[in-house]
């Protein structure tokens, strides 16, 4: 994917003074909602459906995936950005500007959620969520998409403005949670167990009645 060049400096200062106004306006929590309909079909969106009646609705929320007791240990600067402008860095297997995207937020130390793009459901939902774009990697930071690929220095500028540490302050022992699919299957039903028939005893005839009229049995 092309890489973004470098801004001029005044460019630079504009940018970001208009990314922390988005921030700061913006909701701290994004979710993106899977809505399964009664006849069973699926679709997505980004707006909480208003009648849940006869729907199952799932939050694919890159909120949710921030709880604030995962930040209880943090410094208080790095808490603070991370509990209000949560970080979802989206990505697809075999991606190198997705593998440097992610190096990036680690050697930064942001603390973040992987949704990855690998199938059908996942490219649909991301369709949604992207406003159709297909470029990755995607990184949402509270409500702020930045989907023009990756570039550190564009990324820098939105981390500042969400104020997040520019080194590193993660804690001692903090491990970054693993990557899950943007839309995960569904969990299959467990089948009930097969319940087992008591065999049925053959029948047995009676002994003949030998004071029957012929042709008969009792």
């Amino acid at each position: 994917m092309k890489r973004l060049t470098k801004r001029p400096l005044r460019h630079a200062l504009a940018f970001s003074a208009a990314l922390a106004s988005t921030l700061a306006a913006g909701t701290p929590a994004w979710a993106i909602y899977k809505i399964v309909g009664p006849d069973g079909s699926v679709t997505f969106s980004d707006v909480p459906p208003s009648n849940t009646q006869g729907k199952a609705v799932q939050s694919l929320s890159a909120g949710n995936s921030a709880a604030p007791d995962r930040f209880a240990g943090f410094p208080a600067a790095l808490r603070e950005a991370a509990r209000k402008y949560p970080v979802t860095l989206y990505t697809a297997p075999q991606c190198e500007a997705c593998d440097a995207a992610r190096d990036y937020l680690i050697q930064r130390g942001i603390p973040f959620a992987e949704k990855t793009i690998t199938t059908h459901a996942d490219i649909k939902a991301y369709k949604t969520l992207s406003n159709g774009s297909d470029q990755l990697p995607l990184l949402i930071i509270g409500s702020t998409k930045l989907n023009t690929g990756f570039s550190s220095s564009n990324w820098d500028i939105a981390l500042d403005a969400a104020g997040y540490p520019k080194k590193s302050e993660l804690p001692r022992g903090y491990v970054r949670p693993q990557p899950a699919a943007l839309a995960p299957a569904p969990a299959k039903k467990a089948s009930a167990p097969e319940t087992k028939r008591a065999p049925t005893e053959p029948s047995v005839l009676p002994p003949p009645n030998p004071n029957a009229p012929k042709g008969f049995q009792f």
